[in-house]
């Protein structure tokens, strides 16, 4: 059975994200700004564990258990495409690549993606693998992000606009990239947008909008 993620009615600064689920093949699509999709995300992805009745307003329902946000569980389940979070600067692109497994407690899905890694490395056009990351390019970032989708292989992926600020000739070697990468896993996408006219080409079942009137919408700067 497929995982799937669900949340309650969320309360982001005033403003209400209806509860939904995603699961294995459907795409479902949240409209806000930059503001509001980090709010989400830190629920979703906390540094640390999430205290007190927020710690159920956000799940991962699995072979018939329940894994709270913020748990190992739920991180290495739920796959995340987050802008500007790909990758850090002092490890090499392998590490990078391995970073979700090197701090898993599960040694067998750590050394399933050791074996892999090169292949999906190759796939995204990766070399150098074992030189340090040093600075790169937001395109390089969501190529790591993607990366790690495919090296995890999750039921959903949680995904930001990462595509944003790249060149043109770039974005498009992205988009193809992610879209092969995408049909071939079958994942469930949240995808998190400022816009309707994001031009992802993902299509999706459900689009949900959560306008904020008072601040202006930052997302372009990012």
């Amino acid at each position: 059975m497929s995982d799937v993620l669900k949340w309650d009615d969320i309360q982001l600064f005033g403003d209400l994200l209806k509860a939904d689920a995603v699961s294995r093949g459907v795409n479902v699509r949240i409209v806000m700004n930059t503001r509001f999709q980090y709010a989400f995300l830190s629920l979703m992805f906390p540094e640390m564990g999430i205290q007190g009745s927020l710690a159920s307003s956000i799940w991962l329902e699995s072979a018939g258990k329940k894994y709270p946000a913020g748990t190992p569980e739920f991180c290495l389940k739920v796959g995340s495409m987050i802008r500007h979070r790909g990758l850090m600067a002092n490890l090499s692109l392998r590490e990078n690549l391995l970073l979700p497994f090197l701090y898993c407690a599960d040694d067998d899905c750590l050394q399933k993606a050791k074996q892999e890694v090169d292949e999906v490395a190759a796939f995204l056009e990766l070399e150098g693998l074992d030189t340090q990351a040093g600075e790169r390019s937001n395109y390089t970032h969501a190529l790591i992000s993607l990366g790690h989708c495919m090296l995890q292989k999750p039921d959903v992926i949680v995904a930001q606009e990462v595509h944003v600020g790249m060149t043109p000739d770039r974005l498009k070697r992205f988009k193809n990239k992610t879209r092969e990468a995408l049909e071939t896993s079958g994942a469930g996408i949240l995808y998190l947008s400022a816009s309707t006219d994001e031009g992802s080409g993902i299509k999706f079942v459900r689009t949900h909008e959560i306008v904020d009137d008072s601040v202006p919408d930052v997302s372009g700067i990012w």
